[in-house]
């Protein structure tokens, strides 16, 4: 009795490694594979930097930028990403470091080209 109860098991397990191993397969053959296109390769793409306050009258100051793509805005920045509060850079340099790595992100095909706290902490943009 004994060793058709350890056969019965051995069989069993042997079946569901087999099962396993196919289902894994399968699963992996059907799982997206990243695109290594990037549609900008060949674009043309710009940072344009702007006073906040001169662009409209919403009482906003600071520095904002624009991210052009072949001379057409793809990306109107006019406050900092990511952090609470409706206030732009607080100089024309850091806007233009925050604006300089999201074109990073579009020509290494980061996309979307999201920032976030961390990021723009680490390039020393924040207040």
């Amino acid at each position: 009795m004994s060793i058709r109860l350890f056969s019965l098991l051995l069989f069993t397990a042997i079946l569901t490694s087999c099962h396993s191993n196919t289902e894994e397969n399968t699963t992996e053959s059907k799982a997206p594979q990243p695109s290594v296109y990037n549609p900008y390769s060949k674009s043309t793409i710009t940072l344009e930097l702007f006073r906040v306050d001169s662009v409209d009258n919403t009482g906003v100051r600071g520095w904002g930028y624009n991210v052009m793509v072949d001379g057409k805005i793809v990306i109107h920045q006019p406050t900092v990403p990511a952090v609470m509060g409706n206030n732009g850079f607080s100089s024309e340099e850091k806007a233009k470091k925050a604006g300089e790595f999201v074109i990073y992100k579009i020509k290494n095909n980061i996309l979307p080209p999201a920032v976030t706290p961390e990021e723009l902490d680490s390039l020393d943009v924040l207040d």
